[in-house]
């Protein structure tokens, strides 16, 4: 019987006081917006087809939507999951949207290391990176950098694993993985 090297993280947005205030302000715009919208489209089904009537409810819509995904924006965390070598990488929208965003073999990493380490930036200078992968939210010390081929095209991730994960990184490529 083998035993499966699993590891879950969660990485959460440090909320701070303006990013409760914006939810706060973009769910009040939300409630006071749709309420127009809906009083205009109530005035176009009753038969009022005035084009001011109709733009103010295409605009009251439009604004109570863009609400609706700054109010979103305010609440995000990416899940790190690691399952015997594959890393998959998740994004939680208000705690209820789950977006699944990168599902990548650790094997095919060249590099995994603190962004501290002095190749990051002789990587973002001269790697020739096709493709950029930012799946962090806060820019603490805890962030790390992994290139790797993905879909044919040379990448870059920048992410926040645990020391946890990163040791677990090693065991599937122990030359190719720095710690701090």
């Amino acid at each position: 019987m083998s035993l499966d090297n699993f590891r879950e993280e969660s990485v959460s947005k440090i909320n701070s006081g303006m990013n409760t205030l914006i939810y706060v302000l973009a769910y009040a715009g939300m409630i006071f917006f749709g309420f127009f919208a809906l009083m205009n489209l109530m005035s176009i089904l009753n038969g009022n087809f005035d084009i001011y009537v109709i733009a103010g409810t295409l605009i009251t819509g439009g604004l109570t939507y863009g609400c609706f995904v700054v109010r979103n924006n305010q609440r995000i965390e990416y899940d790190y999951t690691f399952t015997n070598g594959i890393l998959d990488i998740a994004k939680i929208i208000n705690n209820s949207k789950r977006k699944r965003l990168l599902s990548t073999d650790i094997r095919e990493f060249e590099v995994i290391a603190p962004t501290s380490d002095e190749g990051f930036q002789r990587i973002l200078q001269h790697g020739n990176i096709e493709k950029k992968y930012n799946f962090f939210l806060n820019r603490g010390g805890g962030l790390y950098y992994g290139v790797f081929i993905h879909e044919g095209k040379k990448s870059l991730l920048v992410f926040e694993p645990s020391e946890t994960l990163v040791n677990m990184f090693k065991i599937y490529i122990p030359r190719n993985v720095k710690t701090k």
